[in-house]
């Protein structure tokens, strides 16, 4: 089959070569990035245009460049006051326009630093406030990542100091040593639970993203030091935005391939003023299975389905949206078919497990541009969530019996607003409030059984029930002081509040920066940042039906970073990032002889009593060199050592699960352009990184009892394997007259290796094995056409 292709692909490139040439037209607007205000009479310039494609931004800030040719494009923007900036490689097809919002810092430079500041400021996170530990990311990157699946959360393991979570079949990040519990996703202002399809009850990650990559805007991805503005939060946060669909006519996206069906629409609803974009996707997952390729297992299922989609009113001084996302997916692990085909001693061989999670986001944004200096932002949007796990056993005649019966469902009524000034020349201010009206049911009940083939009926225990409602509030300030025009001061105030058990986190945050010159820049950042726990944590009940988790406090961390980067005239930037965190009011056990610590957890909660006393601390540097696509290539090399150690009820310091020692990545792309714009590409990625943590077993009390008995002086000294990874990718992106697309093979795991995650007891022999999770070798082909 890959043979194959190559030679389609081959052939492609070849018949490309005679064909007519193709242009192609951009849209965009120029705005101030701090009050989102037009800058009219901006001066935008296609590079390396002949002749020289030069244009100017209307008294709105659009413009239109015709006649482009297509294939990728850099825009270098300029404009008085304002610090210039050189944009993305921006891809132009013979079927598809590109629109871009382009946002200029106010500032001065000299002459002989034009080239690396115009370089320097398209590396810079849409959010001006988040100064350390922060880029933006944007479709085009989630799309051509080895293994991205257009997913964010997959593409971020591409960045410094984060790293796969268990499970590689799983989105789940661990960003400097923190668990996946910690990470925030924001969607235009409004803070989703967890928009993922197979959602992990008490994470924040699943399968794959609910979000569309059709749908993304430039977006930012921080991994500490947050802004004043983001909230309950630990370790990661992403802040998603949606793009604007074309207003000036219509086109069509189409994609086939092993993993789905994807179809998306956009154009105008009133030429000029508003237009509509909407996507749905539909998995066929169930095409690996029936080829020999299992994402999960070779007996598991996986289905889903999405819906997305985002309305724009474009007025004089005012924009509104109604954007919406919605998923359906389920997955199914299936028990072994012929009863006495189960091997006794494999639980799965006799268990019936259905997990299905739906997810949905409908809201309205309103901002209004009162004057040059003022911008207000409002802010409404309906969420839920419902996440269900039904799980039977089946004796040897498939009778079956419901060992496990959960449901947990989150509905939320959400508002925020925002308003900034810029009060003069060096000084701005923001502040806004953010508010959830939370409607919840959340129940658990588990039966008990002598063994996986038992279906006799035994004692029932309800571990988590709790219905109502309840709120959560928050509120911040954030300002900014340019004291010179090399160097700025940030500080801002959070406050988080929840009302059900009246336990709240007041965070100060504070930032500076300063940049000696052009091509390089010195940050340092001090915040403190709070979570609550996953709700279903604060509704487990006792034998008497006690909520006796209900008081406990959010989780809090201080954030202290120092960043250097360094920049190039060719589009390349070097990150140094060194940081402390100092994590207070971790749940541990009631129990005084157990280490329970959540989070050593990247998921789930616990189902028994526990107290707001356990400690963590993490600390490490980041590197990376990262170099911007141009000249056909990119390439982003990360290096992080990190240690991440907890205390719990003994009071010593122990490695938590996620303190791996070390963590990297190394990602390519590199092009070869044929004529007409059509372009071949190559890619990879490898990861590399240091082992989880377990506690090694005690074999006196292991075969005493006859299961895994912790040794608990030995609290996570056991390290399994390194994880080692090689994805790869190669593509063809075509034109004709009136369609383009693109052919790609994504080659993931390309090694088939299975990486250890863990370690299990095997109580015939009273030794322990490495227990290995995730997906072997997985070819995914896609054909994507644009008309």
């Amino acid at each position: 089959m890959e043979h194959r292709l190559l030679f389609f692909i081959l052939l492609l490139a070849t018949s490309s070569t005679f064909a007519q040439k193709h242009f192609q037209s951009i849209y965009g607007q120029v705005l101030d990035k701090q009050t989102k205000t037009a800058l009219p009479g901006a001066t935008i310039i296609v590079e390396n245009s002949n002749p020289k494609l030069v244009v100017s931004s209307d008294q709105d800030g659009n413009f239109v460049i015709n006649q482009v040719p297509i294939g990728r494009q850099i825009l270098t923007v300029s404009y008085l006051g304002y610090l210039p900036l050189k944009t993305e490689a921006i891809i132009l097809t013979s079927a598809k326009s590109s629109i871009v919002k382009i946002e200029l810092i106010s500032g001065a430079i000299d002459a002989k630093e034009l080239v690396v500041s115009a370089n320097k400021n398209a590396f810079e996170p849409l959010n001006e406030l988040s100064v350390v530990s922060t880029r933006s990311f944007t479709s085009e990157e989630t799309e051509r990542m080895p293994a991205g699946v257009n997913d964010p959360g997959r593409v971020a393991l591409s960045y410094p100091g984060v790293q796969r979570g268990p499970d590689d079949t799983e989105n789940q990040i661990v960003v400097r040593g923190n668990s996946p519990i910690g990470i925030l996703w924001r969607l235009e202002g409004i803070d989703m639970p967890n928009p993922n399809h197979f959602a992990v009850v008490g994470s924040s990650g699943g399968g794959v993203s609910v979000f569309s990559a059709q749908l993304l805007a430039k977006s930012d991805f921080s991994t500490g030091g947050f802004a004043a503005e983001y909230g309950n939060a630990l370790s990661g946060a992403f802040d998603v935005q949606f793009r604007h669909g074309d207003m000036q006519k219509k086109e069509y996206r189409a994609k086939v391939g092993i993993l789905g069906l994807d179809f998306a629409t956009e154009g105008p609803i009133k030429q000029g003023s508003s237009s509509y974009l909407v996507n749905y996707r539909y998995s066929t997952l169930g095409l690996l299975g029936k080829m020999g390729f299992y994402l999960v297992g070779e007996r598991v299922t996986n289905d889903f389905q999405d819906l997305s989609f985002n309305l724009v009113f474009k007025k004089k001084k005012s924009v509104s949206t109604i954007f919406g996302i919605g998923g359906l997916s389920e997955e199914h692990y299936l028990p072994v078919a012929n009863g006495p085909d189960r091997n006794p001693t494999r639980v799965n061989e006799w268990e019936d497990r259905v997990k299905p999670s739906n997810m949905g986001a409908v809201g309205y944004t309103y901002t209004y541009l009162p004057d040059s200096k003022t911008n207000i932002k409002v802010s409404v949007a309906l969420v839920g969530s419902d996440q269900i796990r039904n799980s039977d056993t089946l004796d040897i005649q498939n009778v079956r019996f419901r060992y496990n019966t959960e449901r947990y469902l989150d509905k939320r009524l959400v508002a925020s607003i925002a308003y900034s000034k810029r009060l003069t020349d060096k000084f701005w201010v923001k502040t806004g409030v953010i508010a959830n009206q939370i409607f919840y049911d959340f129940f658990k009940e588990t039966k008990a059984r002598l063994n996986q083939q038992d279906i006799n009926q035994r004692s029932t225990n309800v571990s988590v029930k709790g219905d109502g409602n309840s709120q959560m509030l928050q509120q911040y300030i954030q300002t900014t002081y340019k004291l010179t025009p090399k160097f700025s001061l940030n500080t801002g105030m959070h406050f988080l509040e929840f009302l059900p058990n009246k336990t709240s986190s007041i965070e100060p945050r504070v930032s500076m920066q300063y940049a000696p010159s052009s091509a390089s820049k010195v940050s340092f950042a001090y915040g403190r940042h709070g979570r609550i726990l996953p709700m279903m944590t604060y509704f487990f009940a006792d034998s008497l039906g006690n909520n006796i988790n209900l008081n406990l406090k959010p989780i809090k961390s201080d954030h202290f970073i120092a960043a250097f980067h360094h920049y190039t005239q060719n589009r390349m930037r070097l990150s140094l990032e060194a940081y402390y965190q100092n994590i207070f009011n971790v749940p541990i056990s009631a129990d005084i002889t157990s280490n329970y610590w959540l989070l050593n957890y990247s998921s789930d909660f616990p189902e028994f009593q526990v107290k707001s006393k356990g400690l963590g601390r993490n600390k490490g540097i980041d590197l990376a060199l990262e170099k911007q696509f141009s000249n056909s290539y990119f390439f982003l090399a990360t290096f992080s050592l990190l240690d991440s150690k907890f205390k719990a009820n003994d009071g010593l310091w122990h490695n938590s699960r996620f303190n791996t020692r070390f963590s990297s990545s190394y990602t390519f792309g590199k092009e070869f352009p044929f004529k007409n714009g059509n372009i071949l590409q190559i890619g990879g990625r490898y990861l590399f990184s240091g082992g989880f943590r377990y506690t090694p077993f005690d074999p006196v009390l292991s075969k005493e009892k006859g299961y895994y008995v912790a040794d608990q002086t030995k609290e996570n000294d056991g390290q399994v394997q390194p994880f080692k990874r090689l994805d790869t990718r190669i593509a063809y992106r075509f034109n004709g007259e009136k369609t383009s697309g693109n052919i790609s093979l994504d080659f993931q795991n390309a090694t088939n290796r299975l990486n250890p995650t863990s370690v299990a007891y095997d109580s015939a022999t009273n030794t322990t094995y490495t227990q290995y999770r995730g997906s072997g070798f997985i070819p995914v082909l896609t054909f994507q056409f644009d008309f």
